[in-house]
């Protein structure tokens, strides 16, 4: 099947607002229009660019190397586009786990990546060095000295507002959580109501893999 071709517009500066280190315009993102997810990621990409944003890339944290913080990673590494810096893992196993885990999926087969342990208290993705530490609390987590924009909680147990919530007393600006939220979290799906999304709230849901595997 052939790949549809798509183009995004380029917006204007006129209506920038600038939060959390990023610069968002309603002008670039289709309001009303239903994204795909390749068009979602161009469109993100392209008002993070350095063209409009002298900023570093975004600080990125994970919270739980299970299935879903070792796809992320994945993923990640795959886009070397990405206006994300994976700076920190969260995981109870511990460097060399994680390492291994990471290298070698029994679903997804072998990471194209060298990855090997650096030290006690990281890891390395083909020179990257991610820090790896193992706390229970996410409100003791090391991410204001990290100085963590966004913390991807893949954990599965802190999805309701007051446990996700500590990773912004631990200094996080943003979390978002790859499970359905509780209460009052919002959800946003990419091709569902992405275009709906709030910058200025901290802590969003993804909602789960099994939402997404329908959209």
């Amino acid at each position: 099947m052939a790949s549809a071709t798509f183009s995004v517009p380029k917006p204007s500066l006129q209506g920038f607002t600038d939060f959390s280190g990023l610069r968002s315009s309603s002008a670039s993102l289709p309001f009303g229009k239903k994204l795909s997810s390749d068009e979602f990621v161009s469109a993100v990409s392209f008002q993070t660019s350095a063209m409009f944003v002298t900023e570093a890339k975004l600080k990125v944290a994970i919270n739980g190397f299970g299935r879903i913080g070792r796809n992320f990673l994945r993923c990640w590494h795959g886009r070397k586009d990405s206006p994300f810096d994976i700076i920190a893992i969260n995981d109870t196993g511990g460097v060399k786990q994680a390492s291994h885990l990471l290298k070698y999926d029994s679903t997804l087969g072998i990471f194209d990546a060298d990855v090997k342990p650096s030290g006690d208290a990281a890891l390395s993705v083909d020179g990257k060095i991610i820090k790896v530490v193992s706390n229970r609390n996410p409100s003791l987590l090391p991410w204001k000295e990290l100085g963590i924009d966004i913390v991807i909680e893949g954990t599965g147990v802190f999805v309701g507002r007051e446990g996700a919530g500590k990773h912004i007393e631990a200094g996080a600006k943003k979390v978002i959580i790859t499970a359905p939220g509780k209460g009052d979290i919002p959800t946003y799906v990419v091709g569902v109501n992405a275009d709906a999304y709030n910058p200025d709230e901290p802590i969003i849901s993804n909602a789960s893999c099994t939402t997404l595997c329908t959209c």
